[in-house]
């Protein structure tokens, strides 16, 4: 019975509704993605640090693969969104990483709560997330 139902479901494309991807997704992967950041500047570890950044990377590939799929249907919200990410993922791997794989903890740390916190201010707002 349930797997006719979800066969039925299927056919008329009801049945991945409760998957689809939404802002507020996108604002949980983008935490995530934050999370795991805040986690690398507090170790020393490198195999730690290695772990903490393939995990950054996956959160922000899903961030991507969100805002791909919601572009049309939350235009707005996407366009304001995007070039502060873009900014967001630059800054991080070109310079925050970089000082955390070279010890510099304290000079990530301020390039975190400093710049960084301010977009992650502006993509919040775009976003709409709680």
């Amino acid at each position: 019975m349930m797997r006719t139902l979800i066969a039925a479901l299927g056919l008329f494309g009801l049945a991945n509704v409760a998957q689809a991807n939404s802002p507020d997704e996108a604002c949980a992967a983008l935490m995530e993605a934050r999370g795991h950041l805040v986690s690398m500047l507090g170790t020393t570890d490198r195999a730690t640090q290695d772990d903490l950044r393939a995990k950054v990377h996956a959160a922000t590939a899903r961030v991507d693969g969100i805002l791909n799929q919601i572009a049309t249907s939350e235009a707005a919200k996407v366009n304001a969104f995007r070039p502060v990410w873009e900014e967001f993922k630059k800054t991080r791997e070109t310079e925050i990483i970089p000082l955390i794989y070279a010890g510099k903890n304290a000079e990530a740390r301020a390039i975190a709560t400093g710049i960084q916190a301010e977009r992650m201010g502006k993509m919040r707002a775009a976003m709409g997330c709680k």
